[in-house]
């Protein structure tokens, strides 16, 4: 018999068998193709609708109506994005060095007048805030490093503020080489820069990013333990062809700010930007260009910077948590069940939190490249497709963090959940007592909560809907096809007909979205990165890594069109091929996505040869 913990992490395996049975007992498809039946049975036929059938049309148009919302709220949600970082990046940029709320004089709120009054009479108004930047690395590429640092040390705020640490792997037989090679070449341009190797022996660890990452983590735990401002401490976690604006840590650092002046206690929030693919999304494979398109929409979906009762958006490749709230949740998990490294971070900070964790989305984007192939013609094509499909299989193992949730959140509220936050207050009394303030405001944790629907939902759409959509498309179709209409049901045929008008429907969409929502953000995000890069001096050595679109043209269009097909092999394929793996095995063969090669830069040779 199969155990509880299986069962739980096999979920979207078994919904797909358990959707295939729906589907069978409702409409019969194999019954009418292989066992010859010469005519419908009235399980089809009958006038009173049978449960099988009532359960299937059901399900089916919930999931069409989910998938109908979906373009509606991403078509907004880009629209704010845009928007916000617009106006974030036009207006000046905010002070790190003086922050003061306004203060008026409103009889109704003198009592929270005079509680502002005395904070800024009583403590700094900003405190020194450092952010500890991890980049994890395994067998990347030298030139793709070099960049990343590059832009992080053009920065006016990196030499002063900037703590970075090359996370490579010990797997790795040039990480030590590479780190140190690039340590002389940047370490004088940030407050401090340092590398750590992660041992690929620790029993009961999979390699991959989650597991690095937590590696590097901890020596920021042990370096600035003992820090008056340990408090204030930013720790982000980026991919090493990240490009992050200096605007992404200013307006972190006011947010940080600010959330420690409201009420005294510690930042217990997850700052994330939105993704963009803007680098060489015009050298890889349409189908790539298109599947990376979607995936950045899937984050803007929940872009929403005034965080709201209910506000729950899943990080993606980058996020910055505060030190104190990876110290709470005991940092990184690093066994095989972590592979979706960020999504289960957030994840597990949630609940640990009792669902308190702080969302919120920062408008400054993030650049990224497209998975690429470093072979040309045909044979390229097809590399960079199998590449982006290996990547996108990675993305969907990360269906084991539905299990994960499901499992934290039958936990929300106990009291083995709120002491298993603990401190050595000791260690730091005045840190301990802001700890135990905050264990007494996440004792009390509902499991039905609108927040909470929010996140199991954003879970559905992540790990069961692309495949429980299509199998709904594909056998309503093939029954349509063996079936006459005359012979079907009229509200089963009604029922059939609202799909495909709700499918049509989601089409326009989305062709909509990609015309009037998504080349906005695109062009908004390339140009003002554009702008920070030529106000640093560095615009012309990554200027060919720029990838701008045309609406205008009709190559462009072909993206809007083939989103569907596109969305099958990197999303529903692969995510097939992850929930029925998982029968068996957790364990990936992890492997790091190819990115674009190019010719070092004459200014970096001659800072290679000058310094090393």
């Amino acid at each position: 018999m199969p155990s509880p913990s299986w069962v739980v992490r096999c979920l979207p395996g078994l919904s797909i068998i358990g959707l295939l049975i729906l589907a069978e007992c409702a409409l019969e498809i194999l019954q009418s193709l292989w066992l010859g039946a010469s005519s419908p049975t009235k399980l089809i036929t009958g006038q009173s609708p049978v449960i099988a059938q009532v359960l299937f049309i059901s399900y089916g148009l919930f999931l069409h109506l989910l998938a109908t919302f979906f373009p509606l709220r991403l078509c907004w949600r880009v629209w704010h994005a845009s928007s916000e970082i617009l106006r974030k990046h036009t207006t000046n940029r905010p002070s790190k060095t003086f922050f003061q709320p306004a203060v008026e004089d409103d009889d109704s709120d003198s009592e929270q007048n005079d509680l502002m009054k005395y904070h800024l009479k009583t403590r700094a108004i900003e405190p020194d805030v450092t952010h500890s930047l991890i980049i994890p690395s395994y067998k990347e590429d030298i030139q793709v490093l070099e960049d990343t640092l590059k832009v992080l040390a053009s920065h006016p705020s990196a030499r002063s503020q900037y703590d970075v640490c090359l996370a490579m792997e010990e797997r790795d037989p040039n990480a030590k080489s590479v780190a140190t090679k690039l340590i002389a070449m940047f370490g004088e341009r940030f407050k401090d820069m340092q590398f750590t190797l992660h041992p690929g022996t620790i029993a009961g660890e999979a390699p991959g990013k989650s597991s690095n990452v937590g590696w590097a983590a901890q020596r920021f735990l042990e370096k600035y333990h003992d820090s008056p401002n340990w408090e204030h401490v930013m720790l982000t976690v980026m991919d090493s062809d990240t490009h992050l604006l200096g605007t992404y840590f200013d307006i972190i650092t006011q947010r940080h700010v600010e959330n420690v002046l409201a009420d005294e206690s510690l930042d217990m929030t997850l700052y994330m930007p939105p993704i963009i693919f803007d680098r060489n999304a015009h050298q890889v494979p349409r189908f790539v260009r298109v599947a990376d398109l979607m995936w950045c929409g899937a984050g803007l979906s929940c872009f929403q910077t005034t965080p709201c009762a209910d506000t729950v958006a899943i990080p993606t490749s980058v996020y910055t948590l505060t030190l104190p709230v990876v110290d709470l949740v005991k940092g990184w998990d690093t066994g095989p069940e972590a592979i979706g490294e960020d999504m289960h971070m957030m994840l597990k900070s949630y609940f640990l939190m009792n669902g308190k964790l702080n969302i919120e989305c920062v408008a400054s984007p993030a650049s990224h490249c497209n998975v690429s192939s470093n072979m040309k013609g045909v044979w390229g094509w097809f590399d960079g497709m199998m590449a982006r499909y290996h990547q996108a299989l990675r993305h969907m193992w990360g269906c084991l963090d539905t299990g994960f949730a499901i499992q934290q959140w039958s936990q929300l509220g106990t009291s083995q959940r709120v002491n298993s936050l603990c401190y050595d207050s000791q260690a730091n009394i005045s840190l301990g007592a802001k700890f135990s303030f905050f264990r007494v405001q996440i004792e009390e944790g509902n499991k039905v909560t609108l927040r909470n629907i929010d996140l199991l939902t954003r879970v559905f759409e992540a790990h069961f809907l692309p495949a429980h959509l299509f199998i709904i498309l594909i056998t309503s179709t093939i029954y349509s096809l063996i079936n006459p209409a005359a012979t079907t049901a009229l509200w089963v045929r009604l029922s059939m007909d609202t799909m495909s008008y709700l499918r049509t429907f989601g089409f326009l969409t989305m062709v909509c979205y990609f015309y009037f929502f998504y080349e906005r953000y695109h062009r908004i995000c390339v140009e003002v990165r554009t702008a920070e890069l030529k106000q640093a001096g560095i615009y012309r050595d990554i200027e060919d890594q720029i990838s701008r679109r045309d609406p205008r043209s009709p190559s462009t269009w072909i993206d809007y069109v083939i989103f569907p097909v596109a969305g099958l092999i990197y999303g529903g394929v692969p995510l097939l091929h992850a929930a029925f793996s998982h029968f068996w095995s957790v364990d990936l063969n992890y492997k790091v996505s190819a990115k674009p090669k190019r010719e070092l830069v004459e200014d970096v040779v001659r800072m290679e040869e000058g310094r090393v």
